[in-house]
């Protein structure tokens, strides 16, 4: 009971989700300036604002299983978001014919799916296997 209530306090009293909140993933803080081969990324997501984090950033996936955060601003962060939002259209139309890549959704509501869009509607996330 004392959990509760000092979990239900910290809510109402802290501008971040409380403590006892479970969040599926840590803020970006800062950005990499880092170009990420094309080649070692499997998938990516946006960070908004509206997750409570202090900046916006694009968030990679390597197939290290490591995640670089960048910005959106940096050139390489928006040829990257090209390439991959082409690959998903290749792959959209080729559907299932022997390819061994595929893209598999995420469900994460806070992705965007690299068309640049800032519409309020929330897309899927894909990663690339």
């Amino acid at each position: 009971m004392t959990a509760l209530l000092l979990c239900f306090i910290l809510g109402i009293l802290s501008p971040a989700p409380a403590a006892c909140a479970r969040s599926s993933t840590a803020c970006c803080t800062s950005y990499s300036r880092r170009p990420v081969p094309f080649n070692r990324i499997k998938g990516y997501r946006e960070q908004s604002l509206k997750e409570n984090c202090r900046i916006e950033a694009i968030i990679f996936y390597t197939v290290a299983n490591k995640q670089v955060c960048a910005t959106r601003k940096d050139e390489w962060v928006r040829k990257t978001l090209e390439l991959l939002s082409s690959k998903l259209k290749k792959l959209s139309k080729s559907g299932s014919d022997g390819n061994k890549t595929e893209a598999r959704k995420t469900g994460n509501p806070s992705v965007r799916d690299g068309s640049g869009s800032d519409s309020a509607a929330a897309t899927e996330a894909f990663t690339f296997y």
